[in-house]
């Protein structure tokens, strides 16, 4: 078996999928419920602080979580996500705080399975981010 995939791991056809087990609207749900969490969390709220305008911010990341959950795209958005987590100083402590956070989200509004499936992508994303906060440390 191949070491850098578990069998617990959802195939790649499922993972791409997901965006249309769970719906546009709620991907929109989550995200809106999420940073509404985000923003009164005692270590989130902080680096969330640059945020001006939340509806916009909301809907950009209601846009790019569709995208990664493999839907098409709807808007023109470009995604930088090193340049701006590293500009709010992203370290492994935060990383851990949004994934439970996130995770207790999903959790709230989907079913187990469905809730499982993307957070096995934010997982990935966590782990990316990780080794950009471990470089640029």
């Amino acid at each position: 078996m191949d070491n850098d995939v578990r069998a617990s791991d959802p195939p790649a056809s499922k993972l791409r999928d997901t965006y249309a087990l769970i719906g546009r609207a709620r991907i929109a749900a989550v995200v809106d419920d999420f940073y509404d969490r985000v923003r009164r969390h005692p270590a989130l709220a902080g680096p969330f602080g640059i945020v001006t305008d939340w509806d916009e911010h909301k809907a950009r990341l209601t846009h790019f979580w569709w995208l990664s959950l493999g839907g098409p795209a709807y808007r023109q958005d470009r995604y930088r996500v090193a340049e701006k987590h590293i500009s709010v100083g992203v370290t492994h402590d935060l990383i851990d705080d949004w994934l439970g956070l996130f995770q207790e989200t999903l959790n709230d509004h989907l079913p187990e399975e469905v809730a499982a499936l993307w957070f096995a992508r934010a997982s990935n994303m966590g782990a990316s981010l990780r080794l950009m906060a471990d470089y640029y440390d």
